[in-house]
């Protein structure tokens, strides 16, 4: 059992650091090409995953800064340009990309993940969308607030599009008096396609999970009470983006 258990502690440091080393390749050849420096963009933010639907290729998402500034008080002030890249993994070479000059912006409300979506998104016979979702969070403890966006991307003819833009997908927030008493709202959602479409693309079915909850004090007891409701949306596509 130990010898298994070592073995396969060694599989997943060997595949940690495989993986480390093919997004730094790649990050290095794809900054190159698109001749910029490590010193240019947000290191910490930097993304990168294979394609499963075609494993030869990843997506990179690359901050660029526009804006990098630090205000009297220590808080940084961030403005990204966005880079979405396709890139081969075993060369390096750029297949299609989209830039936005600035595209993201972290101040008071803190831009805190970007994460590489590769759910199975097959709007049609021929495009499979990949995802990029931005998560922002707000710094005020009284007033917690975090909401999370999602834009979808597909690939024709070597030219990469975006169909659905910045579609608040989560979010969360409230008030209460840092001890117990409060109201919260929280929303979760997902995406499913439809069977029908709309100008040769299926349409988008938003469920979301709508939470509210309600927190007070009896005695010394901080109690809660939550209800929930689910709510669907319909976005269709139509010609150039998904509304």
């Amino acid at each position: 059992m130990r010898k298994l258990f070592a073995f396969l502690l060694f599989i997943f440091f060997f595949v940690n650091a495989y993986s480390q080393e093919q997004n730094e390749f790649l990050l290095n050849k794809v900054l190159t090409q698109l001749k910029l420096n490590k010193k240019d963009i947000h290191e910490p933010l930097f993304r990168s995953k294979v394609l499963p639907n075609k494993n030869s290729n990843s997506v990179l998402v690359i901050p660029k800064y526009n804006i990098n500034e630090t205000n009297e008080y220590g808080h940084n002030f961030f403005v990204f340009d966005a880079y979405i890249v396709v890139a081969d993994n075993a060369t390096g070479k750029i297949l299609s990309k989209y830039v936005e000059k600035e595209a993201w912006t972290s101040d008071a409300m803190v831009l805190s993940e970007i994460t590489i979506d590769t759910g199975l998104y097959q709007l049609n016979e021929k495009d499979r969308a990949f995802g990029i979702r931005v998560s922002y969070r707000g710094s005020s403890n009284p007033n917690p607030y975090y909401y999370s966006d999602l834009s979808l991307f597909i690939v024709q003819n070597n030219l990469m599009k975006r169909v659905l833009k910045n579609y608040q997908i989560d979010r969360a927030g409230g008030e209460w008096d840092t001890r117990c008493a409060g109201e919260f709202d929280e929303s979760t959602g997902s995406i499913d396609l439809d069977k029908n479409t709309t100008n040769g693309f299926k349409n988008l079915i938003i469920k979301s999970k709508i939470k509210h909850t309600k927190s007070f004090l009896i005695g010394d007891n901080c109690e809660e009470k939550v209800t929930t409701k689910n709510s669907i949306k319909y976005l269709k596509f139509n010609g150039k983006e998904y509304k």
